[in-house]
């Protein structure tokens, strides 16, 4: 437990949060394995009895032929109000209500006390789609996913990456139900790199175009290996979205012509 993903957090607090886990019937290890503005996640297992007694554990993970679960920590006395009593209960609800979904990852139960909340989650045991894309150019020592593999997860579309390489959703704290067509949205969430032009100029925006302009993005970071524009700056980014992305060669029409 005195890896050096537990240094920023305090050996103390840390302890607390494996005596707390332990008391639910999960190990807590020290591996961190994600993190966000108020949470950490990190790799855990799950008891034999706590299985037993968790009809969504004793249903899923047999089948994965493990007992490993990620843990997501989220710190409720460090977040604002607006995120403990709105985002973090509509990321449980959207989880609840996707259960056994292909593609989301599973939420197998919650607890809390005054301090912390505990989202005990499905592990996507390889990883970040992003680290994927990375590891598959080393080794080809060629930027990017053959086409072949990206369409396979495109058609998926997702960000994590379980061990039978099936595309998982995750993160559901600014999700938002499904309105009608003439309805705008005005809240800006998510990565500068994938969010939509009029959403950096700060206009209501549609839902669904907006999602189209962020997959586009990622189906050209599969291919291309890297993000078609990296600015931190709305403004400079806008710059770069009026240039338009370019495209290595090699890549079929088809693909070139879908961005």
């Amino acid at each position: 437990m005195r890896g050096s993903s537990t240094r920023g957090l305090g050996q103390g607090a840390f302890m607390e949060q494996v005596q707390e886990c332990r008391a639910r019937g999960y190990l807590l290890s020290s591996k961190k394995i994600g993190s966000g503005a108020f949470s950490k996640v990190y790799l855990a297992r799950a008891t034999r009895e706590r299985i037993q007694h968790n009809p969504r554990l004793a249903s899923d993970l047999p089948g994965k032929r493990h007992a490993l679960v990620a843990i997501k920590i989220v710190s409720i006395a460090s977040a604002p109000a607006e995120f403990s009593h709105k985002f973090l209960p509509r990321e449980i609800s959207s989880l609840n209500a996707t259960y056994k979904h292909l593609n989301v990852v599973q939420l197998y139960e919650t607890y809390q006390n005054s301090q912390r909340s505990y989202l005990v989650l499905e592990l996507a045991a390889r990883g970040d789609l992003l680290e994927h894309i990375n590891a598959a150019s080393a080794r080809r020592r060629h930027p990017g996913l053959e086409e072949e593999e990206a369409r396979g997860l495109f058609w998926q579309l997702n960000i994590l990456l379980d061990d039978r390489g099936f595309l998982k959703l995750s993160d559901f704290g600014f999700a938002s139900r499904v309105r009608p067509k003439s309805s705008l949205l005005s809240t800006f969430c998510g990565s500068v790199a994938y969010t939509a032009p009029e959403i950096l100029m700060s206009r209501k925006y549609d839902g669904e175009q907006a999602d189209l302009w962020s997959l586009g993005v990622v189906l050209y970071a599969m291919v291309s290996g890297k993000l078609p524009f990296k600015e931190r700056q709305p403004d400079r980014m806008l710059r770069l979205m009026r240039r338009g992305p370019s495209f290595r060669p090699g890549l079929s029409p088809g693909l070139v012509g879908s961005g």
